[in-house]
């Protein structure tokens, strides 16, 4: 191939040259190129010669193009060649602007990519995919390899899908196969495939892929079929694929697999995308038909509108039927920060008086305990009723009669003993005595058990209006907002030992950060291929920062760790302290975004403080009013039974 006189090469189209301008970025298969003149084309040259086969491929692929390809993918437009005729390339619509998907759903990444989105943007990323591949789905072309490279996406949520001359594309009765496949997305039918050119690849192989794509942006990056290993052995990533073993479907403890620590559990999307989910990762979904990229438009655009914004971190959205956000648990749980934090201005304090809020906290007046019920009645005060004396008066007769019948008659045997025709007629009158005293017991134990039941109800009643008609709730919202007035005070002097502390630390943040810009993904590690790094990103482990000693992820023993650590410690040899160097301005950001986002949480539960508090106080009277009759009668009620039984029993 010929180059001019800018060493850039020499190529045509079928309708003349073009003059290429400088190159923009280079693979292991082409070079892309500017083209003069054109702003919205460049031009991809492979970067050696393709056989025939390939060369009609790309044909192929011109004739099959359209503006709706054209606006969602990189299709090729036309077809070039070099001065000898040969096709050494295409042209395509130039993508500028966008980032790989990779860099969207991991949490590192995107927090330096892609600093001001939150969960809703990766919805409508994922919204978008689907749109991309139905469309392509559409014309009945098929990507084949699907996975994280072959996805761009812009800082609007605009997707656009790359590399389509490796498309797997019908013209007539030709086929013109996919021949590649990234393992850690090919789906589990194809798993064992060592050559796909004789494979005919479907929209449901891309289907998977796709699902896949969806699950990592929407769980934070974690790959649906990495996890826990419950049983013996290892269980690589492509034999977990290869096995349907979905980590975070209905089955996963079936499979002897669980997700990894703080993973977010499936319930943070709903049923319908849940099901989804299920059905693209499960057997069912490779024999009968995964969802198709239709399905997933229209699940997803329902989702988006189903999520509201976190009370605690402004910068997490979440599904609105959950009890509490998921988010805030992952950071708390991983210590990963998924979404930066953004303050709108004026939300710094300048405009905050703590003098005039506390004022108005002050003045709202205290509900003061409630009024002693009690103290209306006593027990003295409560008489027995008529029945509960009779009963006790029958009792004290028949045990008084019992003892003198039996007195008598063992009197009268020893004086008379001829008389023991009475001590019979005495026996006979003791077995009435008794059994009209079981009758008596009877009664006495239904006064006992009045009583039992008239206390329980007391106890719970008091309960209730101990809670909600004390001033209990109103006291403690008053020692948090005292608590929230000295943290607020306190933010200076916090930020002072913050920022001292990152002085000593200079030379630790130096090292983090030197390790940090380390990515295993980009690293050659011996014995860590793609599926065991995919493992890794999924237990939040990306860089040479995050590999330690006591890490823990499923499939890697001592060996695989020790082969990490060397890794680690060959980049940390090459680390060297500078001293000259102040505190990182990016650590002085963080840390004054910290104190920003505490100031603004104590200035709202401070702003709001006088209400909740009033509004603490109103339902406390009212609560007084609706509960004080019951609790008093309720009083009443168990000192009437306590008094009943007592007086049955004496």
């Amino acid at each position: 191939m010929s180059r001019a006189d800018r060493g850039t090469p020499t190529v045509r189209t079928d309708t003349g040259f073009l003059k290429l301008g400088v190159e923009l970025a280079r693979g292991g298969e082409g070079a892309i190129y500017e083209i003069a003149g054109r702003s919205d084309v460049v031009a991809k040259l492979y970067l050696k010669a393709i056989d025939r086969e390939r060369a009609e491929k790309i044909s192929a692929l011109v004739s099959l193009g359209n503006e709706k390809l054209r606006a969602l993918t990189a299709w090729p437009i036309e077809v070039l060649r070099d001065t000898a005729g040969n096709t050494c390339g295409f042209t395509m619509p130039r993508i500028v602007g966008h980032r790989d998907i990779h860099n969207l759903y991991n949490p590192r990444s995107r927090k330096a990519e892609f600093p001001s989105v939150d969960w809703r943007f990766l919805i409508r990323a994922s919204t978008n995919i689907a749109r991309a591949f139905a469309v392509i789905h559409g014309t009945g072309v098929v990507v084949g390899d699907v996975n994280e490279r072959g996805v761009m996406v812009s800082k609007d949520a605009i997707v656009r899908v790359i590399d389509c001359d490796s498309f797997q594309v019908f013209v007539g009765n030709r086929r013109f196969p996919c021949v590649v496949g990234v393992p850690t997305f090919t789906p589990p039918e194809l798993q064992n495939q060592k050559d796909f050119k004789s494979i005919v690849r479907t929209a449901n192989h891309d289907n998977f892929g796709l699902a896949l794509l969806i699950f990592q942006l929407l769980f934070m990056g974690k790959h649906p079929f990495a996890g826990r290993f419950l049983g013996r052995g290892e269980m690589p990533l492509e034999k977990s694929i290869a096995e349907f073993r979905f980590v975070y479907g209905s089955e996963g403890r079936i499979l002897q697999m669980e997700p990894p620590p703080g993973a977010p559990p499936l319930a943070v999307v709903p049923s319908p995308v849940a099901t989804l989910f299920e059905k693209a990762f499960s057997r069912n979904g490779a024999n009968q038909g995964r969802p198709a990229a239709k399905e997933w438009v229209t699940a997803l655009e329902t989702l988006e509108g189903q999520v509201k914004k976190c009370s605690t971190n402004a910068s997490h959205y979440y599904l609105s039927a959950l009890g509490s956000c998921p988010w805030c648990k992952v950071e708390a749980t991983t210590g990963v920060i998924l979404f930066n934090v953004y303050f709108l201005p004026g939300t710094d304090g300048s405009t905050f008086n703590l003098a005039l809020i506390w004022a108005q906290i002050a003045a709202v007046p205290a509900p003061g305990p409630p009024s002693d019920f009690t103290s209306n009645y006593s027990a003295a005060s409560i008489k027995p009723s008529e029945e509960a004396l009779s009963v006790g008066r029958a009792r004290s007769a028949r045990v008084a009669g019992v003892w003198v019948v039996l007195i008598a008659a063992v009197i009268l045997c020893f004086v008379v003993p001829s008389m023991i025709a009475l001590w019979i007629i005495g026996g006979i009158a003791l077995a009435s005595a008794v059994g009209k005293g079981e009758a008596n017991r009877e009664k006495v134990q239904a006064f006992a058990s009045k009583y039992r039941i008239a206390e329980t109800q007391y106890r719970s009643t008091k309960e209730r209006w101990d809670r909600d008609a004390g001033d209990g709730k109103f006291m403690s919202k008053m020692r948090e907002l005292e608590e929230s007035r000295n943290q607020w005070k306190d933010l200076p002097t916090v930020r002072q030992r913050r920022y001292q502390q990152l002085e000593r630390e200079r030379e630790k943040q130096q090292r983090d950060r030197f390790l940090d810009s380390f990515a295993i993904e980009d690293a050659s590690i011996p014995g860590i291929g793609a599926g065991r790094k995919a493992v890794l990103e999924s237990f939040n482990i990306e860089t040479a920062l995050d590999i330690t000693h006591s890490m823990r992820v499923s499939g890697f023993g001592p060996a695989l760790k020790e082969k990490l650590m060397d890794w680690r410690r060959s980049v940390e040899q090459r680390f060297r302290f500078d001293a000259s160097r102040g505190v990182d301005p990016r650590d002085i950001v963080n840390l004054d975004k910290e104190i920003a986002d505490q100031r603004r949480k104590l200035e709202q539960s401070l702003s709001s403080g006088a209400s909740a508090l009033m509004q603490f106080k109103n339902q406390i009277l009212a609560q007084r009013k609706i509960l004080e009759g019951q609790v008093a009668e309720s009083y009443k009620t168990m000192l009437q039974a306590k008094a009943d039984m007592d007086a049955a029993s004496s």
